[in-house]
């Protein structure tokens, strides 16, 4: 399955409207116009070519467009035995994979209008809930060409491992007990109604008070048992969280309105109060999970580097085994763009490797026979490595990189939190105390219990049980839609505590691709020597080259030219040093480093990532490259310097580089550093980091770093590792995200401040009127579902606002 070449690019856009065609993000670059990247332009051209257009007529204005990507996946070695068994099949074949990327029903269309024009294709089945799809197809299908062309569109497939993990809150049964909750309440509110109506004996009377006892309890034993949980495991660890007053709440209304059931006393029973707020804060709890759970599944899961694929040789073939099956002295075989998963050393005769994802190295680097290619460096040549492992997988450097566990939120519970649960529940129960006390003395214990009863009733948390996993739906959801998704639920909290944010560089600030600083001196050549160019880049997979090549399409695009292919060419690749052809009437033509073309002597006197186009030893041009900054950098940087935020950046790259891109970006000088190991990077988090730290990184060498870090995010979103070790992760071109979520944060927790405030002053209210003796059952039950609609529809108000980050 192909797409075909990309057409011309929309007419402009008037740069006041400030959106992105594709994926509605902010443009920087006019030049970029009606895109914000070169990434949106080459997958909106795609969907045009296919006539795919109505991908967006179907997902709306609140949806964000898949990463971008234009670019085939590239480490596809897990489909092969995939593909052997389709072709093996005698007849239809189900394929069942993993999904990443999928967020509405447009990219549901999309996903099965290409699989529909696949040969061999018959049927598909999307679950965008899980991230998974079972195909049905025949023999002719081309497996490969589906997931790359989706690939290419920004969607992702793996091997299943979300199939046997059903989504967080089906594995706890929330959304059953939920379910259950609902229909006690009502039937509690149903029998509850003649009580309140005036029936008080009888035996319809007495049959109503047990069946309302009945319906709570049951609620109690079915909702109640989640927050008590909860509450339990926090207390054990020595914090107070959301569910500590939550689950008093229950205990103290349950227990006063069963100890009064039981003894006969008339009109002081809460049984329906009691079961209508179970259904609430279960409500809010789903509300809760729903969002962290969705965020969470639309990424492939995070399996463990040990079940990654590794090609190992043997006598007589190549056969596809898990990474931790592999033992010193096998040989294995690495592809274009795939990682090399254990310490090996090199059998051919040269090869280029990518530091970037362990070392956060910008620049390839040349391997030679016989020396060592470290763990997690990728294969950056345009042909296959042959390697010799040198240790079992077991002593893998990536293990240790990755072994870190996903981030633990009851322990990340935020002071603030913590400080209301605790107050709370000493507020609670002194007023109850005194309240028994005060009523025993004067009007004795029956009279006593029925007011403690009530005050405890009162006084369940439903502003900060419903309202505010209310305002973290409507939060997340906002976030969501620039490109942002939160995977832990209490990142928001602590993101309110952040003062400093540090950055990686390579794939962070910058996009990881090279391009061409200046194109004047390829302007200045003539047209023999720009298609001698081109031919020479186009036959290199080198990330310079590629920048070149890249340089020349658009040049030729923008006046109408077309470069001409010459297959017939003889052109040889230096690994490290360059690209060279000898033409039929002996001219000599070279593309390379200054060093190798015109010696170290020059080499010395040139700057950094310049490329030297020589013809016989005369120079005809020198390009220059360099990292692509994200379209937004330099003003999310400033804009967060404005906002009070210290900005960092932390790189395994060299430190020049680092400092000349913190120049580029407006970071001062002392706050660049590079030349970090990933032990080092973890070293300076732990050094700087007082609980007011947020890290974004991109690489397996971040992983150390983000796992300590009080708050982490990432735009790695290609490979689930990093992914499952930080607070969030973003899909977007620009960094505008990581200030969204930011600014959010605080927004939210304004509004649950205000919320607070305002249940502050409505408890005194009610709390007095229980303590007074006015309080009753029926005004409880008026009451207490009136206040809570309140303080939504505030919730809602506040966070909904022109003023939101997402709007």
């Amino acid at each position: 399955m192909t797409l075909g070449p990309a057409p011309a690019r929309l007419a402009p856009v008037s740069i006041a409207d400030a959106r992105c065609a594709h994926c509605g993000g902010v443009i920087d670059d006019p030049k970029l116009a009606p895109y914000c990247c070169d990434g949106c332009g080459a997958v909106a051209a795609l969907l045009r070519d296919e006539g795919l257009e109505r991908y967006y007529d179907l997902r709306g204005g609140d949806s964000v467009a898949p990463s971008r990507s234009a670019e085939a996946p590239k480490d596809l070695a897990w489909i092969e035995p995939i593909e052997a068994r389709i072709q093996s099949a005698k007849g239809i074949e189900r394929v069942a994979l993993d999904l990443q990327g999928i967020q509405c029903s447009a990219c549901v269309w999309l996903l099965e209008e290409l699989f529909r024009r696949a040969e061999g294709a018959l049927r598909i089945e999307l679950n965008p809930g899980l991230g998974h799809v079972s195909m049905l197809v025949q023999k002719s299908f081309d497996l490969r060409g589906y997931v790359m062309t989706a690939g290419r569109l920004g969607y992702r497939f793996g091997l299943p491992a979300k199939s046997g993990d059903s989504a967080l809150p089906r594995r706890s049964g929330l959304v059953a007990r939920l379910g259950v909750c609902v229909a006690l309440a009502m039937n509690a509110m149903i029998f509850a109604l003649p009580l309140y109506l005036g029936l008080s004996e009888g035996p319809t009377y007495v049959a109503f008070r047990w069946i309302t006892f009945g319906l709570s309890t049951a609620s109690v034993l079915v909702g109640g048992t989640v927050f008590f949980r909860s509450a339990w495991t926090a207390l054990r660890k020595g914090i107070l969280h959301l569910d500590v007053p939550i689950a008093l709440g229950i205990i103290a209304a349950y227990s006063g309105s069963a100890l009064h059931h039981l003894k006969g006393v008339d009109g002081a029973a809460y049984f329906d109060t009691v079961a209508v707020f179970i259904a609430l804060m279960l409500f809010g709890r789903w509300m809760q999970e729903r969002a962290i759970e969705r965020n969470r599944q639309m990424l492939l899961a995070d399996d463990g580097v040990e079940k990654l694929p590794a090609r190992r040789i043997n006598a007589d073939s190549v056969e596809i085994i898990e990474c931790r099956a592999l033992k010193q002295g096998d040989r294995v075989l690495v592809a274009p763009g795939e990682p090399v998963l254990v310490d090996a050393v090199l059998r051919d005769l040269d090869a280029s490797v990518s530091l970037d994802w362990i070392q956060g190295e910008s620049a390839p680097r040349p391997v030679l026979q016989g020396e060592m290619v470290p763990a997690g460096a990728f294969n950056a040549g345009s042909r296959a490595m042959t390697l010799e492992v040198s240790t079992d997988f077991a002593a893998s450097p990536l293990r240790a990189l990755l072994g870190n566990a996903v981030r633990d939120d009851l322990a990340r519970s935020t002071p603030w939190w913590q400080t209301l649960a605790r107050w709370y529940v000493i507020g609670v129960l002194t007023l109850a105390t005194a309240g028994l006390a005060g009523w025993w003395y004067f009007a004795g214990l029956s009279r006593a219990l029925e007011v403690v009863t009530a005050v405890l009733v009162v006084t369940c948390p439903c502003a900060f049980g419903l309202a505010a996993p209310m305002g973290y739906e409507i939060a997340q959801s906002g976030l969501r839609r620039v490109g942002l998704f939160v995977r832990t639920a209490g990142f928001l909290d602590r993101a309110t505590k952040v003062r400093r944010v540090v950055f990686d560089k390579t794939g962070t600030v910058t996009t990881g691709a090279l391009e061409v600083t200046d194109v004047a001196p390829i302007e200045a050549l003539d047209d023999s020597g720009r298609n001698i160019l081109f031919n020479l880049v186009a036959r290199s997979s080198h990330p310079r080259a590629t920048a070149v090549r890249r340089a020349l399409e658009k040049r030729a695009k923008s006046v109408g030219e077309s470069s001409v292919f010459d297959g017939k060419l003889d052109v040889v690749e230096h690994v490290g040093k360059g690209l060279e052809v000898r033409l039929l009437d002996g001219t000599h033509y070279q593309l390379g480093s200054v060093d190798w073309v015109l010696g170290a002597e020059r080499a010395k006197q040139s700057p950094e990532g310049v490329l030297v186009f020589a013809k016989d030893n005369v120079v005809l041009s020198e390009v220059n490259t360099d990292e692509v900054l994200r379209p937004d950098a330099k003003r999310e940087v400033a804009a967060l310097e404005a906002e009070g935020y210290e900005v960092w950046l932390l790189s395994g790259d060299a430190p020049l580089r680092v400092k000349r891109t913190a120049c580029a970006l407006g970071i001062a000088e002392e706050r660049a550093v590079g030349g970090c190991t990933p032990e080092d990077k973890a070293k300076w988090v732990e050094a700087h980091d007082r609980g007011d730290t947020l890290v974004v990184g991109d690489g397996v060498n971040d992983a150390p770093a983000v796992s300590r870090a009080f708050c982490a995010g990432t735009p790695a979103i290609d490979r689930p590792f990093l992914p499952a070790r930080t607070d969030f992760y973003f899909t977007t071109a620009g960094l505008h995200p990581v200030r969204a979520a930011l600014k959010t944060a605080r927004m939210l927790a304004r509004t649950n401040a205000r919320n607070l405030t305002a249940a502050l002053a409505y408890n005194v209210l009610v709390v007095a009127l229980a303590l007074a003796g006015g309080m009753s059952p029926l005004l409880c039950a008026v009451i207490m579902p009136a206040s809570t609609l309140v303080f939504l529809l505030a919730t809602w108000v506040q966070l909904g606002g022109s003023n939101a980050p997402w709007k």
